[in-house]
């Protein structure tokens, strides 16, 4: 019956997008792309683009390293793209050599010296960058410390050109860290004191804001003159457009170039003409998850809600037949997982009992253990009902729909509702949400993990609440990455992996898939391989 209903909506959608032709609302019909060799059959060595868009999930809000939604997609990408790294992922998803031009690591891995590239400056060609600013943008997120970069003890620049990081424990996939969404080098001259800064900062990475106002629907950024390299694309136009079957109708007439998270059946119907599109599937390395707000103090956490029972919320994870997510939502794209860690990691296991599998008999056995028999209240005598909400991704709805109709097996009632990213967003850090479909990624896996599990972790806070002790073990993903070996490596992320299970806050549900297409040169535009970060072609390229 679900795939009937998915099939009869999926064929509605298909006559919207059909009697909306190549028109988009408010918005000209006309090739994005420019440039003399920007066309989807131009090879990559010959790609030269004087303008693009791309389709954004909703508005860049903030470039502020420290504020509270840092973390949100449009956010960071965009980020990426305009401020200074260290480290830069390249296309293979690898970080590479970007603003230092050496580094060396000391015998007991603790030490990291790094030499930054001669004559550089800030988009303003006039502003030195200096290795004083690496260490004032260690400084600054102190304000808001990020997981991921929990084991750097200091960083301190010796002279202009050199600075040494100092770590409480040995981490050789620092620049993984460094090439993530929270390293980004800003001038101290500029930046601190000055909140004001970041509503146009100086950017010492490959682009260059052109045209930015918080909050609008359009990202502006043009390359940057004082980059050490030259980008194939000149100007990059980020639009949001949070509509997911908007985003197909954009790309099909030709107002975007480039969309990352798409419906995928859809798309494939709407863009199926390879002469002009080209799809671009991406498994994620990252994890589909349901997270519950145990926050007492906030409007969603409830403190005695009957979601503050871990017991009540395994239950809920047993009754979710999440092969059928996997095969109805994401038309088979999506790998069941029974661990917050990503299932095509050699590095994943699985803490749940029983794998993947739906249990239902399991389900109703621990709710009435717990309480709430055939999912009644003992307090209030009445159905066990929650709010459960979810942002408008692709197949993200259909996913939630069809856990819901799950969890009605057991008793429990769940109301979905589906919100914009910037709803969303906010409502996440405010508390005021009680149960939500969301996912996390990572270029390696405890930069996942401390999403969830880290002191500072985005979803650690929006479920336990900022300086809750509750929630997260940094030591022990501090040792996964001192960890000499992938066997010690492995059962250290066990641990942690029972730790989340048995608090049962953060729920896996599948590894995570999105579906894009885009209508540019192979490689000129892309999300890094397994992230959500873009890559731009330029010469001379990212190297280790």
């Amino acid at each position: 019956m679900r795939i009937r209903s998915t099939n009869k909506l999926i064929t509605a959608v298909l006559s919207v997008l059909a009697l909306a032709g190549a028109s988009l609302v408010g918005v000209a019909p006309a090739k994005a792309a420019t440039g003399p060799d920007c066309t989807l059959r131009t090879l990559s060595k010959n790609v030269k683009c004087d303008a693009i868009t791309v389709a954004l999930i909703g508005k860049v809000v903030t470039l502020d390293l420290i504020n509270p939604v840092r973390t949100t997609n449009p956010n960071y990408i965009t980020k990426y793209m305009i401020q200074g790294k260290l480290f830069r992922f390249a296309k293979d998803g690898l970080p590479k050599k970007d603003l230092v031009q050496s580094y060396k690591v000391s015998n007991d891995g603790l030490t990291w010296t790094m030499v930054l590239r001669t004559g550089l400056k800030y988009s303003d060609g006039v502003t030195p960058f200096t290795a004083d600013d690496v260490q004032f943008t260690w400084e600054y997120l102190k304000k808001l410390p990020a997981s991921t970069l929990a084991m750097v003890r200091d960083v301190t620049a010796t002279d202009s050109k050199t600075v040494v990081f100092k770590l409480s424990t040995r981490f050789a996939d620092l620049p993984f860290s460094l090439a993530g969404a929270f390293f980004m080098i800003n001038p101290r001259s500029k930046a601190e004191g000055n909140p004001d800064y970041w509503r146009a900062p100086l950017s010492a990475g490959p682009y260059k804001i052109k045209s930015w106002t918080p909050g609008s629907d359009e990202f502006v950024v043009e390359a940057n003159p004082e980059y050490w390299a030259v980008p194939a694309v000149r100007q990059i136009t980020f639009l949001a457009i949070p509509d997911v079957a908007t985003r197909v109708v954009a790309l099909r007439q030709g107002t975007i170039d480039y969309a990352f998270d798409l419906p995928m059946a859809i798309a494939r119907s709407q863009l199926s003409d390879k002469k002009t599109f080209r799809m671009l599937p991406h498994k994620l390395q990252g994890t589909f998850t349901i997270d519950f707000n145990v926050r007492p103090d906030t409007k969603g956490g409830q403190k005695d809600s009957w979601w503050q029972n871990a017991k009540v919320r395994q239950a809920l994870s047993y009754a979710i037949d999440r092969a059928a997510i996997g095969r109805i939502a994401f038309f088979g794209a999506v790998t069941p997982s029974c661990s917050i860690t990503w299932t095509s990691s050699p590095l994943a296991t699985c803490a749940i009992e029983g794998g993947t599998a739906q249990n239902l008999t399991r389900a109703r056995s621990m709710l009435a253990d717990a309480g709430y028999k055939d999912g009644i209240d003992p307090v209030t005598k009445a159905p066990m009902v929650i709010d459960f909400k979810v942002q408008n991704r692709a197949g993200w709805a259909d996913a939630s729909t069809l856990i819901a109709a799950d969890w009605r097996k057991v008793g429990v009632n769940a109301k979905v509702i589906v919100q914009e990213d910037a709803i969303a967003n906010a409502e996440n850090t405010s508390g005021d949400f009680q149960v939500r479909m969301s996912g996390g990624t990572g270029a390696i896996v405890t930069a996942l993990l401390n999403t969830y599990w880290g002191a500072n972790g985005a979803w650690k806070n929006w479920a336990y609440g900022p300086g809750n002790p509750r929630g997260q073990n940094s030591a022990l993903l501090n040792q996964i990455d001192a960890a000499a070996s992938k066997p010690i490596k492995k059962a250290l992320i066990a641990q942690v992996e029972a730790e989340i299970w048995a608090d049962a806050v953060h729920i896996p549900l599948g590894q995570r898939f999105v579906f894009g297409a885009t209508r540019l040169p192979g490689i000129t535009f892309e999300a890094i391989n397994g992230d959500d970060h873009y890559y731009v072609l330029q010469t001379p390229p990212l190297k280790s």
